[in-house]
């Protein structure tokens, strides 16, 4: 191992990054999965998960549990009894390719950067025995080295927001291939017809960490279709409202699904997760269990069961009865009631809890809807929503007046800084602490776009990091200056961070709507913790029986 490795390197106050070495390399990519390995195989209480990469590994914890220096000294000793080991063969995948046309938009610059014919790039491209390094960005995604260098390509400046499923791709000195399509900034070159990631398989995806890959140019006139939203519904739902209207975009969220990162597949979960846990806990539910994440326009919804719900988070404008009705505090419905919500939004996200929660489709151990990964859907018009067994009766509890959201045009979100800093100019720094970003309409649950003065990049570094994990609240620069704020829906990135939110700060992150501006606040490990902290105190009180 080089004298100056491992380098660890905190990602926020919930993740730690721990680097082995430098560049794309078969045996010190194999070291980092193998340690990743022991670690999962002996882990303590507070990890939640450890993911591996090309050359680093992440551990994201519970800093309620565990701090990181615990997690640092955990990491060592098991690095310390790791015995050296070579890359080994793996498996051999074969994927067909139809390359170019309307499949590769991109293959023609990717030849004239290089100075070769598209044919010369196909078979340069299709030559090579590529291994997979690590499995993530998005379900399924290989990162796959052992291409030609003179293929390699810089990332668009800003991803394409939506491409189809089975895009084979390039970027910098990596090569992968979208499995169900979705946002990419990667340089388009082809597209296969084999469908490599289905959630009802297992594993879901047909090519893990350690494979290798066999690239061949084909043809083909037919692409397979998206796999039908995998889930399992448990009996024991009660049927309590029916779908009216499903509003902008309405889905089923808890805290998250946890395990399935080495897979492409993210936490997902409610992301105002303290919106989440109080709407539950004033119900008298576990402030994990199941409810409805609202994104601006919210559902109408008809009460064919006597039901109590919360309603947390961004103020959508809820009417029950045509009559405003009250958050943060319990509301009784009645059958035939009917609960709507009629805006304008002041906010972009509310939470809406059910009493013994939303029973939805247990799916990869969650009932968190992420479509993407083809793990549930929306809500749709007649639909009926279950709700679990009631639970035991307490006394109406409301909320603090300190834990009701703000709804606020510009705030201040506190930030770690790192873990990529020197990619960054001492300009860049300056500029990203000094300026206002306001957040643009292109904005989802995957990341958070923003548009303000731009932030240069060191001119003596590349405008791309090796792909590692993402956690959420990681804010990337692609080389367009550009900042974007990762949520709960990416597990894999390879534009360099500058920062990473905090954890108590995520939920106001969440609430923004489109227009809101944002400035960054530099604070400290300890800050945040206590930050953290200071929330879960507030919502253990909150929990208490009356």
């Amino acid at each position: 191992m080089p004298e100056d490795y491992p380098r660890y390197a905190s990602q926020g106050d919930a993740a730690l990054l721990v680097y082995l070495g430098r560049g794309i390399d078969p045996d010190l990519n194999q070291r980092v999965r193998d340690l990743a390995a022991a670690l999962s195989a002996q882990p303590i209480a507070g990890v939640r998960e450890v993911l591996a990469a090309y050359r680093c590994l992440q551990v994201q914890f519970d800093p309620l549990a565990i701090h990181p220096d615990q997690v640092r000294v955990w990491i060592g000793e098991h690095l310390a009894k790791l015995p050296h080991a070579s890359a080994g063969g793996g498996r051999v995948v074969e994927v067909p390719v139809v390359y170019g046309g309307e499949h590769g938009p991109d293959l023609d610059f990717v030849a004239s950067r290089a100075g070769i014919t598209p044919a010369e790039v196909i078979a340069r491209h299709s030559a090579p025995d590529y291994l997979c390094y690590v499995v993530g960005f998005s379900p399924a995604f290989p990162f796959l080295g052992g291409m030609d260098p003179g293929l390699a390509c810089p990332r668009l400046e800003s991803p394409r927001p939506a491409l189809p499923v089975g895009a084979v791709g390039i970027g910098g000195a990596q090569t992968g291939l979208y499995t169900l399509g979705g946002p990419g900034g990667w340089r388009i070159i082809g597209r296969t017809p084999l469908l490599v990631y289905d959630p009802r398989r297992h594993p879901a995806g047909l090519i893990q960490a350690g494979d290798r890959v066999l690239f061949r140019p084909a043809q083909a006139d037919e692409f397979p279709e998206l796999p039908d939203s995998a889930g399992h519904l448990p009996a024991g739902g009660r049927p309590v409202l029916e779908v009216l209207q499903p509003g902008v975009f309405s889905t089923v969220q808890d805290a998250g699904r946890w395990g399935y990162q080495f897979q492409g597949v993210p936490v997902s979960g409610a992301l105002d997760q303290s919106a989440l846990a109080t709407a539950n806990l004033l119900l008298g539910n576990p402030m994990q269990a199941a409810a409805l994440e609202l994104t601006l326009v919210g559902p109408r919804l008809k009460a064919v069961a006597a039901i109590k719900a919360a309603l947390t988070g961004a103020d959508l404008g809820a009417l029950l009865d045509g009559q405003p009705v009250s958050r943060d505090r319990v509301i009784a419905l009645q059958p035939g009631q009917v609960l709507s919500f009629n805006g304008p939004p002041k906010g972009a996200r509310a939470i809406l809890a059910l009493e013994g929660g939303v029973w939805g489709p247990i799916m990869m151990g969650s009932r968190s809807v992420y479509p993407l990964g083809r793990l549930g859907e929306p809500l749709k018009k007649g639909q009926v929503l279950l709700a679990g067994p009631a639970p035991p009766g307490r006394g109406e509890k409301t909320l603090p007046a300190h834990l009701l959201p703000a709804e606020e045009k510009e705030v201040e979100i506190r930030v770690l800084p790192g873990p990529n800093l020197d990619f960054f100019s001492e300009a860049g720094l300056r500029a990203f602490y000094a300026s206002a970003y306001e957040l643009t309409q292109g904005s989802d649950r995957r990341g958070m776009l923003l548009s303000g003065p731009g932030i240069p990049l060191n001119p003596d570094m590349p405008d791309s990091i090796l792909s590692e994990p993402n956690a959420p609240g990681v804010i990337q620069v692609p080389s367009g200056g550009q900042p974007i704020i990762q949520l709960r829906e990416q597990t894999v990135g390879g534009y360099a961070k500058i920062a990473t939110v905090i954890s108590a700060d995520l939920g106001v992150l969440a609430r923004l709507l489109p227009g809101s501006r944002i400035r960054f606040r530099e604070t400290t490990l300890e800050q945040a913790l206590a930050e953290a902290r200071a929330l879960a105190h507030d919502l253990a009180r909150l929990g208490e029986p009356s």
